[in-house]
């Protein structure tokens, strides 16, 4: 398996981006190109020059609380993990906007960005 930092900067973001939603993703090398992909797939037949890469889970590249900003940014709702304050009026007032950011503020409590 090659380490997360050896793949190339558009797979590394293309990881992270399915490790926001899913807690582990696949990396394979075929016909050329890297292909990445939360789930596993067998073939009949495979390419001459296929390498599976590596399985990278979100517990080793993002840390806890990057963790729960994803799942805040892709669910629009709260971890069971967090114990902050709870904001529901706010994820109403943005429920359809899916580009909306969010960090800890200096309470360490889950604000708007």
């Amino acid at each position: 398996m090659k380490s997360f930092n050896e793949l190339p900067m558009d797979i590394q973001n293309e990881v992270k981006n399915d490790l926001k939603v899913y807690a582990k993703t696949n990396v394979t090398f075929e016909n050329g190109a890297y292909h990445v992909d939360p789930g596993v797939a067998l073939k009949a037949v495979y390419a001459p020059d296929h390498e599976f890469i590596g399985t990278y889970k979100a517990k080793d590249v993002f840390t806890e609380k990057e963790r729960m900003l994803n799942y805040m940014e892709s669910f629009h709702d709260y971890p069971i993990e967090y114990k902050g304050e709870r904001d529901y009026k706010m994820l109403k007032e943005i429920e359809r906007n899916w580009n909306a950011r969010f960090m800890f503020d200096g309470e360490g409590n889950i604000v708007l960005a």
